[in-house]
């Protein structure tokens, strides 16, 4: 090995574990963030973002062979962008939105680092739910895909709207019955970020994810519906590829995704089983027009967090009333010092009640 070869090696030896450090710092301060902590977590996030950077002064200007140029290309790309979310976090001190956009950022580093998965068992391990990582499902993802599994974008480019993106798990045995999961963006969202916050859980649990980007900036939650038809056409075309189990098509959205989730799902002959809102508000009209009928003994799982600075909390308090009265099958969950973000970390709760009693995802 020539003197370059161990230049380069060595530096994707050190670049890759810093940058799986920072990624995870990130995830982490974005799960927990809220105005008043911002600086206390951007501390801890900053430390592992400057170690990614020092490491990332090395290898970005190293030359990769052309054989795994693809590779360099892929894990330099994802370097960028976890240094781009890591300046945008900081920012999020003056300016919490520029925090909260720091996200997307994140959702380009790793769809830059999911094709390595395959070739490092670290990243291997960081696209799997922690619980999951030592078990032998890690062996499962290592071996060429099935053609129609992993990752496709059907018209859903980040400058489309209307499409969609779709995950189906790499080593999912097409001929037993899935759960699917519609999960949808929160206002001037898009797909293919969505579909980052559930693929660990689905690449773990063997669940199918789409996520699908509204027709305008955000969904029809009023006016003419005209995402609804949408929707149903993407279930029509996800069975095209699998099977989809009949008792788990999971709505779940994010912000004005879960408005809309509570909309279409609290609708006559809703082909979804369950609705799942995060940080959502409950569409007056739904009582004006008759619809909370359609609550009684409906599956729905509501999220939401004390410190939600656009939908204050006693707007889910007044939902959950509501749909209980109603008499929706509800379980809500409020959960302490959560501002107004996506509680992933009630994914392994919300996931195990999706499945049949005595059955976990």
């Amino acid at each position: 090995m020539s003197a370059e070869d161990d230049k380069l090696a060595n530096a994707i030896t050190d670049v890759t574990p810093k940058l799986l450090m920072a990624m995870e710092s990130l995830e982490i301060a974005q799960k927990s963030l809220n105005p008043n902590n911002i600086g206390q977590l951007n501390g801890l996030v900053q430390e592992y973002v400057s170690a990614l950077k020092t490491a990332n002064d090395v290898l970005a200007p190293l030359e990769f062979p052309e054989a795994i140029s693809a590779f360099g290309d892929y894990l330099k790309q994802a370097c960028v962008y976890c240094l781009r979310a890591g300046e945008g976090f900081a920012k999020g001190q003056e300016d919490m939105m520029q925090a909260l956009r720091a996200n997307r950022a994140m959702c380009r580093a790793q769809e830059q680092l999911y094709p390595l998965a395959p070739l490092f068992t670290p990243v291997n391990e960081y696209f799997l739910e922690p619980a999951f990582r030592k078990k032998n499902i890690l062996e499962t993802f290592i071996d060429p895909p099935d053609s129609d599994a992993g990752i496709r974008h059907i018209n859903n480019a980040r400058n489309e709207r209307g499409g969609l993106s779709l995950y189906i798990p790499e080593n999912l045995d097409k001929l037993q019955p899935a759960a699917l999961v519609m999960a949808l963006h929160g206002g001037t969202g898009h797909g293919s970020d969505m579909l980052w916050s559930w693929l660990r859980e689905a690449r773990s649990r063997g669940f199918v994810v789409i996520a699908p980007t509204s027709q305008g900036d955000t969904w029809s939650i009023m006016g003419d519906d005209i995402d609804k038809p949408y929707l149903l056409n993407y279930l029509e075309f996800a069975s095209e590829y699998f099977t989809i189990d009949p008792d788990r098509i999971l709505l779940a959205g994010m912000s004005d995704g879960a408005t809309y989730a509570l909309q279409v799902g609290l609708r006559s002959q809703s082909p979804f089983t369950h609705i799942a809102a995060f940080s959502g508000v409950l569409d007056p009209l739904l009582s004006i027009d008759g619809q909370f009928e359609l609550a009684r003994n409906r599956k729905i799982y509501m999220v939401h967090g004390t410190l939600d600075w656009m939908f204050p909390i006693d707007m889910a308090q007044v939902a959950n009333a509501q749909l209980s009265a109603a008499g929706a099958d509800i379980t809500y969950r409020e959960i302490t010092d959560l501002s107004h973000n996506f509680a992933r970390a009630e994914l392994p709760s919300l996931l195990n009640w999706l499945s049949p009693p005595g059955e976990t995802l």
